[in-house]
């Protein structure tokens, strides 16, 4: 009996790697892995100056947005540039990419993938600038508007698939790993949302552009979700 528990498990365990493998890399997921590269490069680019003697001032007047409603060519750069000094903000952009642009790929082709982050991002960016007064850059938009696509997506388009239920499965079991995920991309911009509207209404201290930006590319994300949807 001993010996059958010992065959079953093993066999059990390669479907999880699998299963870890296919969420987790980047395996039939070029576009995505294109996008988090180049911004990894770039992001290496901004960190490196800053050991050149460039300063977080010199990054905002070249490559963001100049006081609205004037904008500069740095517009086009600023989707991909951030404050190189707060580099858990960077990394938190490239997560959010590979794991939400990710999924959202199963669901759109490469090109559409890459236009989405484009377009989503400078909405974000010219958005926040527009309502706060402030310049800004960043990717969080782009990004997080793959989180939003992907919750709303999953919630609109396959919410027949949806197995949340993880009584049949033990808490390691690929079924059950499945629904934890499948939960999480629905609840995730839900909960993610909602905090940036405590931080926009004051509860938590935050920045108003970057707030703003977050909450843009969140409700563009849902919205063109829906709008992919309503029209098939």
């Amino acid at each position: 009996m001993a010996g059958c528990d010992r065959s079953v498990a093993t066999a059990a365990r390669p479907a999880l790697v699998d299963e870890c493998r296919r969420r987790l890399t980047f395996r039939e997921r070029p576009a995505t892995q294109s996008l988090v590269l180049a911004l990894l490069l770039w992001y290496g680019v901004e960190i490196g100056t800053l050991y050149l003697g460039w300063t977080v001032a010199q990054w905002q007047w070249v490559f963001t947005t100049e006081a609205f409603p004037t904008l500069s060519p740095g517009l086009v750069f600023a989707i991909v540039s951030h404050n190189p000094a707060d580099v858990a903000h960077l990394f938190g952009n490239v997560t959010f990419l590979w794991l939400f642009a990710g999924e959202s790929e199963q669901h759109m082709g490469g090109l559409e993938l890459v236009g989405f982050f484009v377009a989503t991002a400078l909405v974000s960016v010219t958005v926040s600038s527009a309502v706060t007064g402030d310049s800004t850059l960043g990717a969080s938009g782009g990004a997080l508007a793959f989180v939003g696509f992907y919750g709303a997506h999953r919630l609109f388009a396959h919410r027949d698939a949806l197995a949340l239920d993880t009584r049949d499965y033990g808490p390691v079991d690929v079924g059950a790993l499945r629904a934890y995920w499948q939960g999480a991309s629905v609840l995730f911009p839900i909960g993610f949302g909602l905090f940036e509207l405590m931080r926009c209404a004051g509860v938590v201290p935050a920045g108003r552009t970057d707030v703003t930006g977050h909450l843009v590319g969140l409700v563009v994300g849902v919205g063109y979700a829906v709008g992919r949807e309503w029209s098939s």
